[in-house]
């Protein structure tokens, strides 16, 4: 006997294959009305997302303008298949000419040529333009059409019936706000918004979605760290990015100054990935389009946490118990209200920085999304710390270091740099100021700086440098 059946025999395991096979659940069958449904619904998606290649809507774009000044526009546009290519061009653009949808009486020609033509296809066309171009000059023209095709709609099209059942959304001019408000009522996530409305992946971009986007953030309330979440992910998704730099500008402005770093963090890995930091050479350019609220707010969040991640993080290498004293020093320069008298700061870390905050998942982000500036020569426990204000570059050194101030016409080196070595960062040579970290404990430096920076800058501290205060 073999070893297999042994086993088996004294297992007592008879496996039956046929009889397992009669065990086994069966498939369920579909019944065919719901597969016939389900296919239709199929069929409708597949016509919201059959959008024509590109080229083809250049050329019937092309077509269209030179029948208006030919005066041919019925003799070209004599088929179905042109018309409703010709429904969803009315958004397309090229070479800086003007859209369709942006020309009041060449769009009321076009929707002529469709109304006289008329098919559900052409229908979806003027539909996707809607959301499109939600709030174009011709947005009414297209929503007026809409209304009344939608209105009198009497078909079995369960995608066009769900646009009827739900008019207002796309045909008032406060159909995107209505959105809005029936996602928060829902509590339906902001990044579901093309799957709560069963519309098609190509409309991601769509301005329609960012007023939907914008009226969420207006109307939400006090801001979770859920709904930021949430609100970034949307931005993501959205790829616009005119119209993501209102919804950020909204979402900071809505956060505030005082948001926590748990809050604020999500923005600002999105904005300093995407646009980078407002103060350095450049920023008025990649920061284009955001409120300047927004702006001072943001400012304000990533110099406090330049200053908090420098004079915290840095001091567990240096031992330095002066850290704290200095902290407090600039933050005061820092305000409560806006960004205060700083202009800018970055720190200037060593290569093996990262081993300072190994266990620091917040600080690790942070030298993540900014990477510092490099810094070499020195003492291996040295590091920099560069802020602008007033017209000077003011530079902490940290272990037995001073602080060198430079008036920015004779400053040794350059902001952008990625790379320093201290002894450009210290010159005594070209240095206006210099302070010793003497008697941080009776406040001592601080009054001389303080007095100084008065004299010369004309600026006074905002707060209190007193630890505790």
């Amino acid at each position: 006997m073999g070893i297999v059946n042994i086993a088996r025999e004294l297992l007592q395991f008879n496996f039956n294959a046929d009889a397992f096979t009669g065990r086994a659940p069966k498939p369920t069958t579909i019944p065919l009305e719901i597969r016939a449904d389900l296919e239709k619904i199929e069929r409708e998606q597949k016509n919201m997302n059959n959008v024509p290649e590109r080229e083809d809507l250049r050329q019937i774009y092309r077509l269209f303008l030179n029948a208006i000044r030919t005066g041919r526009l019925h003799t070209e546009f004599d088929s179905l298949k042109r018309i409703r290519r010709l429904a969803w061009a009315l958004t397309f653009s090229e070479d800086r000419l003007f859209r369709i949808v942006d020309m009041p009486e060449e769009l009321h020609d076009a929707l002529q040529l469709i109304e006289n033509r008329f098919s559900i296809s052409a229908l979806l066309g003027v539909f996707d333009a809607l959301l499109k171009a939600w709030d174009a000059r011709g947005a009414n023209l297209l929503r007026a059409f809409v209304r009344r095709h939608l209105a009198d709609y009497d078909g079995r099209r369960r995608f066009v019936l769900n646009l009827r059942d739900n008019l207002a959304w796309y045909c008032e001019e406060n159909g995107a706000t209505r959105v809005a408000m029936n996602l928060l009522r829902a509590q339906v996530r902001l990044s579901d918004v093309w799957s709560y409305l069963n519309l098609p992946d190509h409309t991601h971009g769509y301005r329609y979605f960012g007023a939907v986007a914008e009226a969420y953030v207006a109307h939400s309330g006090r801001l979770n760290r859920e709904l930021v979440v949430d609100i970034m992910e949307f931005v993501e998704m959205h790829r616009d990015d005119k119209t993501n730099r209102a919804i950020v500008s909204g979402t900071i402005e809505k956060l505030g100054l005082d948001a926590s770093e748990d809050l604020r963090q999500p923005v600002q890995s999105y904005v300093l990935r995407n646009w980078g930091d407002p103060r350095v050479a450049g920023g008025t350019v990649r920061w284009r389009d955001v409120s300047d609220k927004a702006l001072r707010i943001f400012t304000r969040w990533i110099t406090e946490e330049d200053i908090r991640f420098f004079f915290d993080v840095v001091a567990r290498a240096c031992n330095d118990p002066k850290f704290a004293y200095r902290r407090a020093f600039w933050l005061a320069y820092l305000g409560e209200t806006d960004s205060g008298h700083i202009d800018s700061c970055r720190p200037v870390l060593r290569r093996n920085a990262e081993s300072l905050f190994t266990n620091d998942l917040q600080a690790r982000q942070y030298y993540m999304e900014r990477q510092p500036a490099r810094l070499k020569g020195g003492k291996g426990s040295q590091y920099a710390f560069i802020i602008q204000m007033g017209g000077y570059t003011f530079v902490e050194i940290s272990t037995e270091g001073a602080c060198y101030v430079y008036d920015n016409a004779s400053r040794p080196f350059e902001l952008g740099d990625s790379e320093y070595h201290i002894t450009e960062l210290r010159d005594q040579s070209l240095a206006t100021h210099r302070v010793d970290h003497i008697g941080s404990e009776r406040y001592y430096w601080q009054r001389k700086f303080a007095w100084w920076n008065r004299r010369e800058l004309g600026i006074e501290p905002l707060r209190s440098y007193r630890l505790g205060a």
